[in-house]
């Protein structure tokens, strides 16, 4: 037999379909389907992570514009201070009698 017929041979020995144990089959099957599993399941914590991220913003929005109402108040307060101060002077406001009382009463 020449040398190029043994490489020949060599090679179609090493070419033929041979049958995976079925031990072995099984425990490629398991990591495959433990790759399936934990892709699944990193997907879901994803999808989770966005409608959480569009929850936060929907918060920070809503936040922001209770803060810009919060500001709006103040400034009706002093406005409100500065003309009851301007019409009573600067005293004590009892609400619960309705009566007010000036620091600089004579």
């Amino acid at each position: 037999m020449t040398e190029e017929s043994k490489l020949v041979s060599k090679l179609n020995e090493n070419s033929k379909t041979v049958k995976i144990e079925e031990g072995d089959l099984t425990s490629i099957k398991t990591l495959r389907d433990s790759y399936r599993t934990q892709t699944i399941k990193i997907g879901q914590l994803n999808v989770e992570r966005i409608l959480m991220n569009q929850s936060v913003e929907k918060l920070n929005e809503a936040l922001q514009s209770e803060e810009v109402e919060y500001s709006e108040i103040q400034k009706k307060e002093q406005s409100l201070v500065k003309s009851l101060q301007e019409k009573y002077g600067v005293g004590q406001l009892n609400l619960d009698t309705g009566t007010f009382s000036p620091l600089n009463a004579k």
